[in-house]
């Protein structure tokens, strides 16, 4: 039987049996009082444990056995199992809970839209593994989240680095969205490095474990890092396939128009960043360098600091703040320009006449993920490898 006769019958199946109910209009969830165990999506998204599923009633005696037993996620998946696609696809990650006669897997990311779910509780296992008495059923549940109604609005507004040269060891890009997108996507297969002749670059970025998509919290900004496997020097995959980035060659990152939103609407249209690499960077940023321009006292001019390279955008725009002498913290307004090359602070009040410090987290990272302490990449003998050991760096000034 090929995959797609695998999986209308299991559809089938499933239909058979009445505890999905998949028919009942109004129903938020499917479990029946007493009987069999039923199984079934959570499908509510206004509701907690938005696309999670449940099988209940079962004994809580054996429920409190099997739980006891602190089962690996292997012998979790062999009482109840959720599929992505079709039944022959990959167990989704989650976890599983026990509460009171419910057992429910709640999946690590929401359910994507116009995405089939299919769940599988096999009571012959339950049974094995918990000394359950009952009857060892074994049902499914299949749900389709329902696709989303509306035209696309929501774009890449900027990827960071903004610059046109990058270095050939970069360590991370941020993608900016106009709007939170979905979470759970696999981003990574609508995102691709291209190089001048228009080819995929292969295992250019790190993939999590488990897929984890490293997102702001407010779901607009996702962070793609090159793999640090192929960037430090000590490591196997920098012998075996090297950097990612050549210097002197050209590349694109391009950004598909099927990642969806959070609405489940694809982006409005793709995006494209096209850059030139240049040499490796190894050098430790240092606030020696940096060119501070004091503001007017009595006005909210903006204090401006001039940097002598690009620095890691997120952290240039939360690593530096500004306090009185006195130690209390002035609120006011960040902005980074000329790729990330100035940092202004605009403050919430006028300046006074008294002296104030930039205080920098020493973490603050350069494109190639040097930071104050140290370089990324270290290997014996580089003659950079230390850099301060304070806590702060602080820079002092004086308004005019």
């Amino acid at each position: 039987m090929d995959r797609s006769a695998a999986r209308v019958a299991l559809i089938g199946a499933a239909r058979a049996v009445l505890f999905f109910g998949l028919g009942c209009a109004g129903r938020k969830e499917e479990h029946s009082t007493g009987g069999p165990p039923a199984i079934a999506f959570q499908r509510d998204s206004t509701r907690s444990h938005f696309g999670a599923v449940s099988v209940a009633p079962l004994d809580t005696r054996a429920l409190g056995t099997l739980e006891r037993a602190k089962p690996s996620a292997d012998e979790w998946q062999k009482v109840l199992v959720v599929r992505a696609g079709d039944s022959t696809s990959l167990p989704m990650i989650g976890t599983y809970v026990v509460a009171h006669d419910t057992l429910r897997f709640d999946p690590r990311f929401p359910p994507v839209r116009g995405t089939t779910y299919i769940a599988s509780f096999n009571g012959v296992a339950f049974r094995a593994k918990s000394g359950d008495t009952s009857a060892a059923v074994v049902t499914h549940a299949v749900w389709t989240r329902p696709l989303p109604s509306g035209a696309p609005t929501t774009a890449v507004v900027q990827v960071y680095p903004t610059a046109d040269s990058l270095p050939m060891n970069l360590l991370r890009m941020y993608v900016q969205f106009s709007a939170p997108m979905t979470v759970g996507d696999d981003a990574e297969k609508h995102i691709r490095l291209l190089d001048a002749q228009g080819t995929v670059v292969e295992k250019a970025f790190l993939i999590a474990a488990g897929g984890q998509e490293l997102w702001d919290p407010e779901h607009t900004r996702l962070t793609i890092f090159f793999d640090p496997g192929r960037i430090k020097r000590d490591l196997t995959p920098h012998e075996a396939l090297g950097l990612p980035l050549r210097d002197g060659h050209s590349y694109s990152l391009m950004i598909d128009s099927t990642l969806h939103d959070a609405r489940g609407l694809p982006l409005a249209r793709s995006f494209v960043k096209r850059f030139k690499v240049g040499s490796i960077d190894r050098s430790l940023p240092r606030e020696e360098r940096w060119r501070v321009n004091a503001p007017k006292s009595g006005t909210r001019e903006p204090l401006t600091v001039d940097l002598p390279e690009p620095l890691d955008h997120a952290l240039l725009n939360r690593m530096l703040e500004v306090r009185r002498s006195d130690g209390v913290l002035v609120t006011g307004r960040i902005a980074t320009s000329n790729d990330d090359r100035s940092w202004s602070f605009t403050p919430a009040e006028a300046w006074g006449s008294t002296t104030y410090s930039i205080e920098v987290d020493p973490e603050l990272e350069d494109l190639a993920g040097n930071n104050m302490h140290h370089l990324f990449d270290v290997m014996p003998g580089d003659t950079a490898a230390k850099g301060t050991t304070l806590p702060v760096v602080r820079i002092g000034f004086t308004p005019k």
